[in-house]
């Protein structure tokens, strides 16, 4: 367990998520993974690039912006309910379509012959 902060390995924000694997949104210390073209370095949570304006974005549109604001300037874990659940869907793609062709794509997290 670490503290909140940022230099948590989960930055300065989480996005918690209803879902039955613990996977959630979070920023990250570690802002020069966004430049790697493998950025598959996590245990299945989702980086997110710009957290903090994503998570201003989202108490503006869900009406917490006060609530956001004040537990943006704590340095202790601080929960801001919103408003609205938003669904959040997650997909995991080793085969996509490139101008017509099917292009295969690695499966670093080796979830094709689970599925399969």
């Amino acid at each position: 367990v670490q503290q909140p902060g940022p230099d948590n390995a989960l930055g300065r924000v989480k996005f918690d998520m209803r879902n039955d694997h613990a996977i959630y949104l979070h920023d990250t210390p570690a802002k020069a993974l966004f430049a790697a073209d493998e950025r598959y370095r996590s245990h299945g949570c989702v980086r997110v690039q710009d957290a903090l304006g994503f998570a201003d974005m989202l108490a503006g549109e869900q009406g917490v912006t006060d609530g956001w604001r004040v537990a943006r300037a704590r340095r202790e874990e601080t929960m801001v309910p919103i408003q609205r659940e938003i669904p959040v869907r997650l997909l995991y793609l080793t085969v996509a379509v490139d101008g017509g062709r099917l292009v295969f794509l690695p499966d670093p997290y080796d979830w094709e012959d689970r599925v399969a």
